[in-house]
């Protein structure tokens, strides 16, 4: 049973690499248009090398999953669910150097972080899926508080902002608190699916085991 469990995290795994591959291409295009098309200013090296960084890192989980199932590897001893909550982290680390280079809490991709949520609860238990939404919390409130107080650099969406919100505590305090909340709930929302569908799913599994049990031993 534990067996199958982790091949099937495996799979899931590498679904989430082939999205990433998809992310990597986005993240790209992305900066592309809004910098040649919108003719908004952006760190643009600061963002395609994020955008490197993404794509070796997914090519190094793709290279360590594909050997971890083809077994070409013994001396890698790694749990599937770890290597899927390393995913994410990596992940949420690369979502939070790409807001704060373009926009930071003015940037409304910030509720990008609601797919990794979603994400995490399909790959990890319930409690994993929370810890991550806490990490992903930090991560954003920690650029936030060091925009704020003048520690890191704010890049303004200039022509997309008004003017900087970064240092505009009613919109800070809304923002993080909308963000925050979302988070949460749709942790808790995708969690509570996700163990349906598990307990079924395990329901029927046992169910045809059974039936195959019965099978062998009339036969």
């Amino acid at each position: 049973m534990e067996k199958f469990v982790q091949e099937g995290l495996i799979e899931r795994s590498l679904w989430l690499v082939r999205l990433r591959w998809i992310a990597v291409i986005g993240v790209i295009f992305t900066v592309l248009f809004v910098n040649q098309i919108l003719k908004l200013p952006l760190p643009t090296t600061a963002l395609y090398t994020i955008a490197l960084i993404l794509g070796l890192y997914n090519l190094a989980f793709f290279i360590l999953l594909g050997r971890i199932r083809k077994k070409e590897s013994q001396d890698i001893f790694l749990p599937a669910n770890r290597i899927a909550n390393l995913q994410i982290c990596f992940d949420l680390n690369s979502l939070a150097f790409l807001i704060h280079f373009s926009g930071g809490i003015e940037n409304p991709f910030i509720f990008y972080f609601v797919f990794h949520m979603i994400i995490a609860s399909i790959l990890l238990s319930r409690r994993a899926s929370f810890l991550q939404a806490t990490y992903a919390i930090l991560l954003f409130s920690s650029f936030v508080i060091l925009e704020y107080s003048g520690v890191l650099p704010h890049y303004c969406l200039k022509g997309f902002i008004i003017y900087n919100q970064h240092n505009n505590p009613f919109y800070i305090t809304g923002v993080s608190f909308v963000f925050i909340t979302t988070l949460y709930i749709a942790v808790y929302m995708a969690t509570s699916i996700t163990k349906r569908l598990r307990e079924q799913e395990k329901n029927l599994r046992q169910a045809n085991e059974l039936l195959e049990e019965k099978d062998r031993i009339k036969s």
